[in-house]
């Protein structure tokens, strides 16, 4: 007779997590969680998978959220997971980033463009700057200097070709969060994915 696996949920967001690679304890909110997928006939442990949103139910790995670390885990001979788990992981991540401004955009929150993009800075109306990493650093340079003048925060984490992927338009250089609540959003996320690519002054730049 085949026993079947226990039921698991997924973990209260309150608790204190383990890094499975360092030993290092915090809080979920600055770790990254996978999961183990079933396996087909139900005796071992399958494909181990990402679960960003800490909402898949089963035997979950914790790892402190830094991208060396999940190559780390991929590396490890006991582990089934794909070998670009690394770069699987940011793309989720910076897929996220850009669903946010594609509904941001619906929802009339957000500015794009030089032009309309400074002038909501001029007018106090920004509250969150983004410029693509990828675009003439003239520009970026000149709203980045009025975004740190007005004590706004600034990301630099996205290129232009994921810019106009989120904004449904072509070479998007420069953009910005006109809703509080939108920009603390963005702002979360983005330090998320700064933190795994390894950048800690809180800048969420690339």
């Amino acid at each position: 007779m085949t026993k079947q696996p226990t039921a698991q949920i997924a973990p209260q967001q309150g608790q204190a997590e383990q890094c499975h690679i360092s030993g290092v304890t915090d809080a979920p909110a600055n770790m990254l969680r996978f999961v183990y997928a079933p396996s087909q006939d139900g005796q071992k442990k399958g494909v181990l998978t990402p679960d960003l949103a800490v909402r898949l139910p089963g035997e979950g790995i914790w790892l402190v959220n830094r991208k060396l670390l999940v190559a780390d885990l991929a590396a490890r001979a006991d582990i089934d997971t794909a070998s670009d788990l690394a770069e699987r992981v940011e793309k989720l991540m910076r897929a996220h980033l850009t669903s946010l401004l594609s509904l941001a955009r619906k929802a009339g929150s957000l500015v794009s463009g030089f032009g309309k993009t400074e002038a909501a800075l001029s007018a106090g109306r920004l509250r969150l700057l983004i410029g693509a990493h990828d675009g003439a650093a003239d520009g970026r340079r000149k709203l980045m200097k009025k975004a740190e003048a007005a004590g706004i925060l600034w990301s630099t984490l996205l290129s232009s070709d994921e810019l106009g992927m989120a904004l449904g338009r072509a070479n998007v250089i420069h953009a910005g969060l006109t809703d509080v609540g939108w920009a603390e959003r963005f702002q979360r996320e983005a330090g998320r994915l700064a933190a795994y690519l390894g950048d800690i002054d809180g800048r969420m730049s690339e």
